[in-house]
């Protein structure tokens, strides 16, 4: 599967400049520390459990000070049985414990993480990944483990959210004999108006520093709640469009959460206190319709003083 890497740089006035194929520039003001000055994020988006030899083989070869995953690390909706999903999904570890071996690694939660239970994310902290779960931290680089002011955090899916909503209630239904692990659910009708979790934004945007921002749907930027856009948050990293499958002249087609013809499959995009990133993710999981036009795709990010 085609590979390919986008590099963006951010300076201390939040200028965006992409060095790929094509330029673009957005300028803001910032609080960022100047120590922050040539420090390089991977964004690794949408991995779905791929071969992770070519993503590894790029970050070795061009180390990122740290590693941000927007989610979907995984993939599969569906339980089989009591087996834990990342027995399935063995690339996953094999994928965040080479990255957590390059640089300290963050990742936030997808909507392919909904089936995980509290025993897989305990795995994930034990290689050493950062699990952000609504939730912010003090973010550490490769070879300065406290930069100071720079924060990261990570917004749950609201698909995630609603399906440990409804293990919950199904265990708590029906006891300790009938516990299960991966209770089947079919797709709830009101999926898409199930709100994600935010209030602890609130706290996140007061932080003093700049603040980095893992949302694996780039809807929750201006399309539904909580309208990230509106928010004082410096940079917001997504995927979960997979580009728009097929792109023609930049255009994506088709994406999850935005239907035809989607605004937010891949770039830049500014907001008033702030700008999105989307990548257009590491994997195709829809084997039946295949990515045209659209290759996968690594980001790069150097944050440097203007």
């Amino acid at each position: 599967m085609d590979l390919t890497k986008t590099q963006y740089f951010i300076n201390s006035s939040r200028s965006i400049s992409n060095i790929g194929d094509s330029f673009s520039n957005i300028d803001r003001p910032t609080s960022g520390p100047r120590r922050l000055d040539g420090k390089r994020l991977a964004v690794l988006a949408d991995f779905h459990d791929r071969d992770p030899g070519p993503v590894l083989d790029v970050l070795r070869d061009d180390i990122p000070d740290a590693v941000m995953i927007p989610g979907d690390i995984v993939w599969g909706f569906f339980p089989q049985g009591e087996k834990y999903l990342l027995d399935r999904c063995r690339n996953a570890i094999a994928f965040l414990q080479g990255c957590c071996e390059i640089a300290p690694t963050y990742m936030s939660v997808g909507n392919h993480e909904a089936l995980l239970c509290s025993d897989e994310y305990d795995r994930l902290r034990a290689i050493g990944v950062t699990v952000l779960d609504n939730e912010y931290t003090e973010l550490r680089f490769r070879d300065d483990p406290s930069p100071g002011k720079v924060f990261a955090g990570g917004l749950t899916s609201a698909h995630t959210l609603s399906y440990n909503h409804f293990r919950d209630e199904y265990n708590r239904a029906n006891g300790a004999d009938g516990y299960a692990r991966y209770p089947y659910r079919r797709k709830p009708k009101d999926l898409e108006a199930f709100p994600t979790s935010s209030a602890w934004l609130d706290d996140f945007e007061q932080a003093d520093g700049y603040r980095i921002l893992l949302s694996h749907h780039p809807e929750y930027w201006c399309l539904r709640e909580p309208m990230l856009i509106d928010k004082k948050i410096d940079l917001v990293l997504s995927g979960h469009a997979h580009g728009g499958q097929w792109r023609i002249k930049g255009q994506g087609i088709l994406a999850p959460g935005q239907g035809l013809l989607p605004k937010y499959t891949g770039g830049v995009y500014q907001g008033q206190y702030g700008s999105m990133i989307v990548s257009r993710g590491l994997n195709n999981p829809y084997w039946f319709v295949p990515r045209w036009g659209n290759p996968c795709e690594i980001v790069y990010i150097q944050l440097r003083d203007s």
